[in-house]
């Protein structure tokens, strides 16, 4: 009989406690996001000569290993830097759609209005009463056409300073990884916790998220996260990510400037700033462009506007013509009811209904779409593209969240799982004590009993 039983004895009891410690932690981080369930690894200890043969001294902790799958993290994020640019997208087009109010409120109920208003006065185009009301019209019109435009660029205004205070944030997990990096790669590997390595893959999260950046662990045990070709994070540094004019761009660690397709939140900002919202401000310019020129053709006849300036109804100021639209003038005498100007004979609505006309076709050019069609084709076009970029975001983000739970299903925490563990390192313990107790015991047989037969 020897000392090793007692030694084997208490590296099980050592080796439970470990596995009772480690299951506690995982349990106790059970809803903790981005937390790495934890596994203890055994292995035997070395054999002695013994005279019946060589025989175990017990067990050690090997390692205390992270539960982690770098390729589903890989997948998780492609995924995730795919579903927060289009959910972004989706979300800025919605608010787009939103603030034009249709149809209810919006540019096609004031313009249904107006015409509802001439087609009165052409009636009775002396009535006094009615040409208030196609001036109120006009009016409403334009209040509405400069209104969305002034939404629209405030939220233009909101999604740049928005895209700022992202590349600001990448800016900080960028530096926050480099820094986890060099403390990874600088200590004692025995001495790093499996905590310091979760919070890297946690930044390396956001990264994807915020850029759609290739984030991963690279073979060397150091962050790789690549945008558009480019480092991001390397030995000598960390890159920048900002806005240059119309691009994204990255300056690298040797201060070259790259412009990158960004995707995350970044890219999902980038592209409504740089492609939807000026289509459909520029498509919005148009139609207040197109009223305004048709209106005044209507309203101002040869030889008519020189005598009387107001006879010209809408003007705007410059290229922004959807910001700027106006009424120029109160007085219901500018309208033009006749063809022939102030001139023409009592109850002659022959002018106003040409006006009228504009509901159905441009008198400028009869082969173009009237004004309701210019506008429809916004609002439609408009609602098409909230669609599709609604329905891309559904997709996106449904193939986002398998991706997590099939990342969650490797390295998240059961507690069903863990309650396991904690019986049966709790069994393994007790198992431990016992055998403890019984070399002991017999221990105190042979020190304290053997040899006294016959004292």
């Amino acid at each position: 009989m020897s000392f090793v039983g007692l030694y084997s004895g208490l590296s099980g009891i050592r080796a439970a406690q470990t596995g009772v410690d480690v299951a506690s932690h995982n349990v106790a981080n059970a809803n903790t996001s981005g937390y790495t369930r934890q596994r203890v690894d055994l292995t035997p200890r070395p054999t002695y000569d013994a005279p019946a043969g060589r025989v175990g001294t017990g067990v050690e902790v090997e390692a205390i290993t992270r539960l982690r799958d770098q390729f589903l993290d890989a997948r998780y994020r492609d995924a995730l830097g795919e579903g927060e640019h289009a959910a972004v997208r989706g979300d800025l087009l919605g608010r787009l759609e939103q603030l034009a109010s249709e149809p209810e409120e919006g540019v096609t109920a004031r313009l249904g209005a107006l015409w509802d208003a001439v087609e009165t006065w052409a009636n009775d185009p002396d009535d006094s009463v009615s040409r208030r009301q196609v001036l109120n019209g006009l009016a409403s019109l334009t209040d509405t056409i400069r209104r969305t435009a002034g939404a629209w660029d405030s939220l233009a205004a909101d999604a740049d300073e928005r895209r700022d205070a992202v590349a600001t944030e990448v800016s900080g997990a960028l530096e926050a990884l480099a820094d986890l990096d060099a403390r990874i790669a600088n200590a004692d590997p025995s001495r790093v916790g499996a905590d310091l390595h979760d919070e890297r893959d946690r930044l390396l999260d956001d990264l994807a998220e915020l850029t759609g950046a290739d984030a991963r662990i690279a073979d060397d045990g150091r962050s790789r996260v690549r945008l558009g070709g480019v480092d991001l994070v390397t030995a000598d540094g960390v890159a920048t990510v900002g806005i240059s004019g119309d691009d994204v761009v990255v300056t690298d660690t040797a201060g070259d400037t790259h412009t990158v397709e960004a995707g995350g939140a970044i890219g999902g900002l980038h592209t409504f700033l740089h492609d939807d919202l000026p289509r459909f401000r520029t498509a919005l310019d148009d139609v207040a462009e197109s009223l305004t020129a048709e209106v005044n053709t209507v309203n101002t006849l040869e030889g008519y506007a020189a005598e009387d300036p107001d006879a010209t109804l809408l003007t705007f100021d410059g290229g922004d013509a959807a910001g700027s639209l106006e009424v120029t003038t109160a007085d219901p005498a500018a309208l033009n009811a006749s063809v022939d100007g102030p001139d023409g004979e009592p109850h002659d609505a022959s002018n106003a209904e040409r006006l009228a006309s504009l509901r159905f076709s441009s008198v400028i050019d009869p082969d173009a779409p009237a004004l309701d069609e210019r506008v429809d084709d916004v609002v439609v076009d408009l609602a098409a593209e909230v669609r599709a970029a609604r329905m891309h975001a559904d997709a996106a983000g449904g193939v986002a969240s398998g991706a997590d739970l099939a990342r969650a299903a490797e390295h998240g925490v059961s507690i069903d799982e863990e309650m396991v563990d904690l019986v049966r390192y709790q069994r393994a313990m007790e198992s431990a004590s016992r055998v403890m107790t019984t070399v002991d015991e017999m221990l105190d047989v042979l020190v304290n009993r053997t040899g006294v037969v016959g004292r």
